[in-house]
């Protein structure tokens, strides 16, 4: 399939014009904290496995979703597979895509598409090819230009969302592409797509959020579902974020390190009805 998947959010979630959202992104970035970056220089972490990053509209999610994208100035990775939640259709698994490329105002980036019929191949009935899953999507779309402004690279993206969020699909996610990475001889990333606690209060969104980033450090997929099973915490893309842990663990990766929290109360000053921002960084 030649056809390319054009921007579905530009000028709603970030602006549509190059230049504009190119200073947005830079502005950003260079208003994240020496000391986020500088953890990873002093321990020698060059690795990095994973990360966490959120999908709002950039006035108020964007300066978080910029902590971890610091961490890949400069960098450079062949590959990145970018997981997030469906926000308009329904569906089992997983829903891959034969789009050929992603269209940003920054510019079109390829689809892996060898390996994203690999992951098809090996995960079969798990791992489909949903094409319309992908057009309206907002959770993926939003991470791209910050992947085209930090990486110097030409890389690939493999665009995966996930459809029911149960244990079920995170286990039989995390093995399928533990299967498929483990022999994968490029370099590559995993980009998680989530906000967290939607439209509480400010009390109320920290309390739930909170749990959230505990669970998180402790890098327990199971105790994470069932923490969202019950209530006990929220986020769209609690499934995407649960496949990193577990996919994290079973490939050896073992450190998490939470860069920054904040809701969206902390940009427009509306503490009455906030969604939570996280960005997280796994190696």
């Amino acid at each position: 399939m030649s056809e390319i998947r054009k921007p579905a959010v530009a000028s709603m979630f970030y602006p549509d014009e190059k230049i504009n959202l190119k200073k947005m992104i830079n502005t950003f970035l260079s208003n994240v904290p020496d000391d986020v970056t500088e953890y990873f220089i002093k321990k020698r972490i060059d690795n990095l496995f994973g990360i966490i990053s959120p999908h709002a509209g950039y006035v108020y999610s964007g300066s978080v979703a910029a902590h971890a994208y610091a961490l890949l100035k400069q960098k450079a990775v062949d590959t990145i597979i970018l997981i997030g939640p469906s926000h308009y259709n329904q569906f089992s698994g997983y829903a891959l895509t034969h789009f050929s490329a992603f269209e940003t105002p920054l510019g079109e980036i390829p689809v892996d598409e060898k390996l994203t019929a690999i992951i098809n191949e090996r995960g079969r009935n798990v791992f489909e090819y949903v094409d319309t899953a992908h057009i309206r999507e907002h959770s993926i779309e939003v991470q791209l230009p910050f992947l085209q402004t930090t990486l110097i690279n030409n890389f690939k993206i493999v665009p995966i969302l996930m459809g029911e969020q149960t244990i079920s699909n995170v286990t039989l996610g995390a093995d399928i592409l533990k299967d498929v990475l483990s022999t994968y001889d490029k370099s590559y990333l995993i980009v998680i797509s989530s906000d967290l606690s939607h439209y509480y209060s400010d009390e109320a969104a920290h309390k739930l959020d909170d749990r959230f980033l505990e669970i998180v450090e402790g890098m327990d997929a199971q105790k994470l579902m069932q923490a969202l099973s019950v209530g006990e915490t929220e986020a769209c893309g609690g499934g995407p974020v649960a496949v990193l842990l577990e996919l994290a663990k079973k490939m050896s990766r073992g450190s998490i390190r939470n860069l920054v929290y904040n809701n969206s109360g902390d940009t427009s000053g509306d503490y009455s009805r906030v969604v939570g921002y996280l960005a997280s960084a796994v190696w």
